[in-house]
Parts: structure tokens; C-alpha cells; sequence
């Protein structure tokens, strides 16, 4: 008998493991039925199945940029306008892993529990979904962007709300290209490099390196350094691109001077400059109404002391993404604060919401509120005293910083540029990158600049 029970007790436990699973399988079923069906990874749905009778998407004015009519699925009719909002609207696939139609199939297919997505045509009514984004910035990034691959991200830093999100080389919807999987034209067509790619930052992430040492020192923006081109760090040079002369913080910034950079990163060490990596968006991800961006990365556990100088310029092994680039301006322009984005407007008629489930919308400290003023005035004198305030923006006051990060032995580089306009009626948070653009001050600003127009116009006319 004592043998018997003994044996049946392992029984009964693995028996109650199987029912609690099988109860929480079936809840979760139920919760999240829903989501799942609209998941990539169902291959299944990879044609426009759920999208004949789906509800439509707008921009945050209205214009359409889907719908559904005779059982096929339709996009703007501006071939422009199709391709500048392809990588949030999405096609009639999957493949595109962040767009609406993908992460939403749900929400605008009027998904059902009973009968799935297979609920009679008579009675399906999808949910309309209204986003952010503004379609005429989207076509002004798209156009100054041109055959270039690269991202544009703009955003109210005081809302949220993206007003851009563009991703080049993109494609027409409606006309999807034959050639485009083996086209290198078309080479990561299916990538919204603006949430979903990450680079080395190059010149911009000098910003972060003077933010620790603002953190640790509010009189290090007086702090003075003789540049003669190029320094000596772990008996390996770190060039500058010209000679910057007695510098300070501000000047040292203005003039991109890496030795100063390096130098200070090296100063301050691999801890404190982790920690101020880790607190502007590195190492981890960013979630909103569904999307989960690439990670940035600083990682200096491994660095010499000559590559811990190299990440405190942007290289060594840094890496960040336009999404992350565009909230750290966000919070040097909200007195340290950063506001997480958000694309959705609001969805009417769904059974579900995703956008809702989010695990880290709330607003984040990124540095002291002082330590934001004070690269706030940094990055405004630079404009003022180096690109030009007119260079940006014939319209908006800007504060901002480029930055050209190498990539290969050969000199190639990427072109960034980052920062914030401090105009009340128009509080924009920027990021641009131009894939082998090279300058940041001669190929970002100007698609910033385009973008910022736009975004100026629309602001007035709203």
C-alpha cells in the first residue's frame, strides 16, 4: 500500500501540471487569440487574407492609406504618397514585420473569436485605424531621401506622436515589384530601418560622453583642451578631422573634436559611461502600440583604453538606431525627460488593441533636468556658430548635432544628424541617417531640412 502511494503521488502532480497548463493555455487562447492570428510567423496569412473587407488607415488629416473595395485591398492614390508609407502601412503580405497591417491584421480584419478570420463576409466589419504619421512629410522624407537608403524619424516630443517614420529604398504597395527579392535596388525594402536598423552613431553620441561628464561635473562644459589634430590613447592615435585649437566643451562639440572626446571618455571611465549609455537608450528596447524597436548597443566591457576613446566619438563597436537618436533629443529637449513615441491615433470599431499592452511607454529620465540645458545650449551654439540656423530650417529654430560615422577601412561613412526645434507651436524631436552619405553636414542636413519644412508647414496649416 505505502509502495502504491508513493508511486501514484508523482502521478497526481504531473496530472494537476497538466490541467493548470491546459487552464492556462485556454485563457490565454482567449486573451490573446487575437494577436497571435496576426503574428508574422502564421505564414499562412502572408497573402491578403483578412484584408478584403479590412477597415481603413488614415494619417493623422484623414487622407486614406488603405482600404478595402470589391474584396481587394487598395493604398492611396498617389504613387509618392504609397511608397513614402509603405513601411508603416505595410502591403498585403507579412514581410514587412512592424507595419500596421501586419502587427493590426487582427484589428482591421474583424477578427473573431467563434470563427476566426473565416467569419462570413456579410458580417465582417474591421476596425479603422487612424495613425500619426503625416502623410506630406512622409512624401518630403521620401523625396529628399531620393535612391539613397536611409531613415527619417520625426516626433512631437511634447505628445509623441510620430509625424514621420520613413524608410528607404521602399516600393510601391499597389505595384509591388517583381525583381524586388532579387533586385539589389530594393536590397532591405522590407526593413523599416527607422525602428528596425541600427548603425554606429558617429559624432552624434559625443553628445552622451558629455553628458556623463556633465553628470559627474556641471563645470566641465569650461573644461579646456589643446587640439594639435589627433591624440595618443593606449599608444594608438584617435584623429581628429582638422585642427580644432583651445577648445572648450562648447567649442570642442562645435568643432566635432574627437580628441577632446576620447579623451574625456577615457577620463571618466568604462562604468560611468555605461551608466549614461544605459540611461539615453542603450542595451535595452523601446515599445509602442505594438512595435518593438532594434536595441542600442554600448558595450565597453572588452575595450582597451584606445577603443573605450573610440566609443566615446561613436565607433569601436557602438551602435544605435534612428528611433533611440530621436528620443534622446526628445529628452535633451524636455529638461532631461524623454517621451516614448507613439504611431497610433486611435482605432474604432475593433474588438481588440493592442496598442494598449505596451511595458514601457511611460515617460523616462534620461539625465538631470541641468545636464539637458546645458547640452541644450551646446548643441544651439553649434547651429548658430557652425551649420547655420538658416541651413536647417527657414522656418523653425533648431538645435542640433551631426555626425559622420566610418564603417570600413575604405572612408566610407554614414551620415547622421540628430536634435529638436524649440519652437512652442512645433516641438519636434529629429533623426536622420543617409547609409554612405558620408557628411552629416553635408547630405543629413538637408534631408532634415526638407523634412522640418514640411513638418513647419503642416504645423501652420493644422
Amino acid at each position: 500500500m505505502r509502495n502504491t502511494r508513493s508511486r501514484s503521488f508523482p502521478v497526481l502532480l504531473l496530472t494537476l501540471a497538466f490541467f493548470a497548463g491546459l487552464a492556462y493555455f485556454m485563457v490565454n487562447l482567449i486573451i490573446h487569440s487575437a494577436q497571435w492570428v496576426s503574428m508574422p510567423y502564421n505564414g499562412h496569412l502572408s497573402d491578403s487574407t483578412g484584408l478584403e473587407y479590412a477597415g481603413k488607415i488614415t494619417d493623422r488629416n484623414g487622407v486614406i492609406l488603405a482600404k478595402s473595395k470589391d474584396g481587394k485591398r487598395h493604398y492611396n492614390e498617389n504613387e509618392e504618397i504609397r511608397c513614402a508609407c509603405v513601411h508603416v502601412v505595410g502591403d498585403d503580405s507579412v514581410n514587412i514585420s512592424t507595419a500596421v497591417q501586419t502587427l493590426y491584421r487582427s484589428e482591421l480584419s474583424g477578427y473573431d473569436f467563434t470563427f476566426g478570420l473565416g467569419l462570413p463576409d456579410r458580417f465582417k466589419k474591421g476596425g479603422d485605424i487612424q495613425l500619426t504619421i503625416d502623410s506630406e512629410i512622409q512624401r518630403a522624407a521620401y523625396r529628399a531621401l531620393g535612391d539613397n537608403k536611409g531613415a527619417v524619424v520625426v516626433y512631437n516630443y511634447k505628445t509623441g506622436e510620430i509625424l514621420c517614420l520613413a524608410s528607404t529604398p521602399a516600393y510601391d504597395p499597389e505595384n509591388k515589384p517583381e525583381d524586388i527579392e532579387t533586385n539589389e535596388k530594393y536590397d532591405g525594402a522590407y526593413l523599416n530601418r527607422a525602428i528596425s536598423a541600427s548603425y554606429p552613431p558617429g559624432s552624434t553620441f559625443k553628445l552622451i560622453t558629455a553628458a556623463a561628464a556633465l553628470e559627474k561635473d556641471r563645470n566641465a562644459v569650461n573644461r579646456e583642451y589643446d587640439c594639435n589634430g589627433s591624440v595618443e590613447i593606449g599608444g594608438k592615435p584617435i584623429n581628429c578631422y582638422s585642427v580644432s585649437g583651445h577648445v572648450d566643451m562648447k567649442d570642442a562639440m562645435k568643432e566635432s573634436c574627437n580628441a577632446y572626446f576620447a579623451t574625456l571618455s577615457v577620463e571618466l571611465g568604462k562604468d560611468p559611461m555605461t551608466k549614461e549609455a544605459e540611461a539615453c537608450g542603450f542595451n535595452t528596447y523601446w515599445k509602442f502600440d505594438g512595435i518593438q524597436t532594434i536595441k542600442s548597443t554600448y558595450d565597453v566591457s572588452e575595450a582597451d583604453e584606445n577603443n573605450l576613446g573610440w566609443s566615446g566619438v561613436g565607433q569601436y563597436t557602438v551602435l544605435e538606431s534612428p528611433i533611440n537618436m530621436a528620443i534622446r533629443s526628445s529628452a535633451i529637449a524636455n529638461g532631461g525627460i524623454s517621451v516614448t513615441p507613439k504611431l497610433i491615433k486611435k482605432i474604432d470599431g475593433a474588438l481588440t488593441d493592442k496598442s494598449a499592452n505596451d511595458d514601457n511607454s511611460a515617460p523616462k529620465r534620461m539625465m538631470a533636468e541641468e545636464t539637458a540645458n546645458q547640452l541644450k545650449e551646446i548643441m544651439d551654439y553649434t547651429v548658430a556658430n557652425y551649420y547655420g540656423k538658416a541651413y536647417f530650417s527657414s522656418e523653425l529654430d533648431v538645435c542640433a548635432k551631426t555626425g559622420t560615422a566610418e564603417v570600413n577601412d575604405e572612408g566610407l561613412a554614414h551620415a547622421w544628424v540628430t536634435g529638436f526645434t524649440t519652437d512652442e507651436d512645433c516641438p519636434l524631436a529629429f533623426a536622420v541617417i543617409v547609409e554612405y552619405g558620408n557628411s552629416g553636414y553635408q547630405v543629413a542636413i538637408p534631408v532634415a531640412s526638407a523634412v522640418l519644412n514640411a513638418a513647419a508647414g503642416s504645423a501652420k496649416n493644422s
